[in-house]
């Protein structure tokens, strides 16, 4: 067992330097499609996550009526801690409401010295955590007792929803083409070791040796490709982003761009896993023309 596996190593290793000159422009082209990948998966991040900032300033005031008791404004607050999508819960009291309002008015704040706080309703203040269950977060405050007003932008909700809708559809397709491009350049590598090896893989077919064990060196190979081309990516991707893409994010002056290091993780986990998947699937189909015989 131990012999098989070190063979099929060997074999693999031995069909891609034989064909070093595709395989350097397997890898490469590997390695740049999947930084490309990255690079737009990073960016959409970046978008998506200053979306959701602006998700979060878009706060929901919820204005009580007049004549509640104070249980009955703990019982209206311990309903709003009850829905799970509410994040950021403030209660205002219109005493608070009146002095922040003087204070936005900076020096002007004099003519309004007499304004009583009765002028302004109690209120509560929060955030919707996932904008995608905004409508249904709402039905749900809606029901609560003791509610004169709920003040929200549904408009600005609606837009940023399907801003981040397009994105992740853009960046599901474009992920796509990607894998789509890298696995016909896998299969153009292998195709060319297992061309030149058609002989012997007929031989080993007529001989009683597996579909398996055939396929196995040039699976093999396919996944050597991928993981070279995984570990390529992954330090040019730290460099492109940090250099060239991360910079560009900060002049736009909107975007405060994400660390990289937060999502490293996912970028050498994913990055190897698409590397190994891809190569493997690109190695699957050349063999299998010569298996039938």
């Amino acid at each position: 067992m131990i012999d098989s596996i070190i063979f099929l190593i060997k074999t693999a290793f031995k069909n891609v330097f034989k064909n070093w000159l595709l395989t350097i422009a397997s890898i490469s082209i590997l390695s740049v499609c999947l930084i490309v990948l990255g690079s737009v998966m990073l960016i959409v991040g970046n978008i998506n996550l200053f979306i959701d900032e602006i998700g979060d300033e878009s706060q929901i005031v919820l204005f009580i009526e007049e004549d509640l008791t104070v249980d009955e404004i703990t019982q209206i607050s311990d309903r709003l801690h009850s829905i799970s999508n509410i994040g950021n819960i403030n209660y205002k009291s219109n005493s608070m409401i009146l002095e922040e309002y003087k204070e936005s008015l900076g020096e002007d704040a004099w003519l309004f010295e007499d304004l009583d706080a009765e002028t302004f309703r109690n209120s509560f203040v929060f955030n919707i955590k996932d904008l995608e269950k905004y409508d249904q977060t709402i039905y749900e405050v809606e029901k609560i007792d003791g509610i004169a007003k709920i003040k929200e932008r549904r408009d600005v909700i609606e837009r940023i929803v399907d801003i981040k809708d397009v994105l992740t559809f853009l960046s599901f397709w474009i992920v796509m083409i990607f894998v789509i491009i890298s696995m016909v350049i896998i299969t153009n590598s292998v195709k060319v070791s297992v061309y030149a090896k058609k002989q012997e893989i007929w031989l080993m077919k007529y001989v009683g040796a597996t579909d398996a064990f055939i396929e196995a060196p040039y699976f093999m190979e396919g996944i050597i490709i991928g993981l070279t081309a995984g570990f390529i990516a992954i330090i040019s991707q730290i460099y492109v982003y940090n250099n060239v893409l991360s910079p560009i994010l900060s002049d736009l002056g909107f975007i405060n761009p994400l660390n990289i290091d937060s999502v490293m993780s996912v970028i050498v986990i994913g990055f190897l896993v698409a590397g190994a998947i891809i190569g493997t699937i690109g190695s699957a189909y050349p063999v299998k023309k010569y298996l039938n015989v």
